[in-house]
């Protein structure tokens, strides 16, 4: 383990960081705490882990769209895609067939080296997901973006959103488009975080991971002007220790500026006109 900031922790096989669940999963059963020990990706096995996330967000998505939920979607609805988090291209599987272009964005490059030879993207990008959002917009702005932006998995490593939902905001650009993501959700009943006169909308969990309050994710909604078009109450994202971590499945839209524009013309209404009142005659 390796200590980047207090209460934060990376773990490193061979140099690299692990981002894969399963494989934090399997390491923090083999052993916690600070060890000179190694443990190789070849003794735990994925199999071992329920990972369903990219197939599960996937059919949401679909029927958040009103697309076919089926695993024979071939219907491409979405021009440019990005799959932030990609890891080793599961998620990228899963959305391939729905989109024209595909990029994927992972921080560490050799998961980033096996997303690309699973052959599904159009575009690998290795580096911070909401740097790499950020450069783009910037680079490019005018000229083209993002339709569709997903992250399986991702926010479990992220506790402020905030920066990340403003970038998904910017990239999704004027003609809008679709947001979909996973996220761990605490469970606010046992929060104690009012009681210490703290509000904060998201806890590092004893396993190295962010999980967020529902009222906060629907607060960054509403902040920067995304809809919800489909939502999952209690989704198992995961297993740890033996035991099912719930989470929710969250698919937004960001409607596009043209149509924000019509809808206010056709919501605004006429200032009322008063006459002058005649008397007669």
């Amino acid at each position: 383990w390796k200590e980047m900031e207090r209460g934060q922790l990376l773990m490193f096989d061979n140099g690299l960081p692990y981002s894969r669940p399963y494989e934090c999963a399997g390491i923090e059963r083999c052993g916690r705490g600070l060890s000179s020990r190694s443990f190789p990706r070849t003794e735990i096995c994925p199999n071992q882990y329920a990972y369903n996330i990219p197939k599960l967000l996937r059919r949401l998505t679909c029927k958040a769209l009103g697309k076919n939920e089926g695993d024979d979607c071939s219907v491409v609805w979405a021009e440019r895609a990005v799959d932030l988090g990609c890891g080793s291209g599961l998620s990228g599987a899963q959305f391939r067939q729905c989109v024209g272009h595909l990029t994927g964005v992972d921080l560490n490059p050799e998961m980033a080296k096996e997303a690309r030879d699973r052959g599904c993207y159009d575009r690998i990008v290795v580096g911070d997901a909401e740097c790499i959002l950020q450069k783009e917009h910037e680079d490019t702005v005018g000229i083209w973006g993002y339709d569709f932006v997903f992250a399986c998995d991702l926010f479990a490593y992220i506790g402020d959103l905030r920066p990340m939902f403003n970038t998904v905001r910017k990239s999704l650009g004027s003609r809008g488009g679709t947001f979909a993501f996973s996220a761990e959700i605490m469970n606010e009943s046992l929060d104690e975080s009012k009681e210490e006169g703290c509000d904060a909308g998201f806890v590092l969990q004893s396993c190295a991971r962010f999980a967020h309050k529902r009222r906060y994710i629907r607060s960054l909604v509403e902040e920067f002007g995304f809809e919800t078009l489909l939502s999952t109450e209690s989704t198992v994202l995961r297993q740890h220790d033996g035991k099912d971590v719930l989470g929710a499945l969250i698919v937004l839209s960001l409607p596009s500026e043209r149509s924000m524009i019509h809808c206010h013309a056709r919501n605004r209404r006429l200032p009322t006109r008063s006459f002058p009142i005649l008397s007669r005659l």
